[in-house]
């Protein structure tokens, strides 16, 4: 299962990478929660496909060239672990952004998650599963 579950996160940001966030939808259920990091300021969850929107968008309005370049995917049980780098730059004025993010995704369901956990770094994704380096 956990094989399965990497892969579906895998088609996932490559979905988001291609198309955005519409594409990306159909691997979220409809009753989805991302839950950022607690660094975010401008809220503690995001639910459902509209809130999947709504946090792009917090992301797309205030960064040109926003993305996430997943570095690895490891299976954790029935959860998916996502090290990534958020990237992109700041709007008008050029200045670039480079963010570790982990990432924590479960709830998988036909092809679909319903969870998102976001960490500011790696190492506390990794420990959030059991798997610290």
């Amino acid at each position: 299962m956990s094989q399965k579950n990497v892969e579906i996160v895998r088609e996932a940001f490559q979905a988001l990478s291609a198309g955005g966030i519409e594409a990306a939808l159909s691997f979220f259920t409809t009753d989805c929660v991302w839950y950022p990091t607690d660094r975010w300021l401008d809220g503690s969850a995001y639910r459902g496909r509209d809130g999947m929107r709504g946090l792009v968008a917090a992301f797309t309005e205030n960064f040109d060239d926003w993305a996430y370049e997943v570095h690895s995917l490891r299976g954790a049980g029935d959860r998916v672990v996502a090290l990534s780098k958020m990237t992109g730059q700041i709007k008008h004025s050029g200045s670039s952004i480079s963010q570790s993010i982990g990432l924590v995704v479960s709830d998988f369901h036909g092809g679909s998650f319903g969870e998102v956990r976001a960490f500011p770094s790696w190492d506390a994704a990794l420990k959030a599963v059991g798997l610290a380096e």
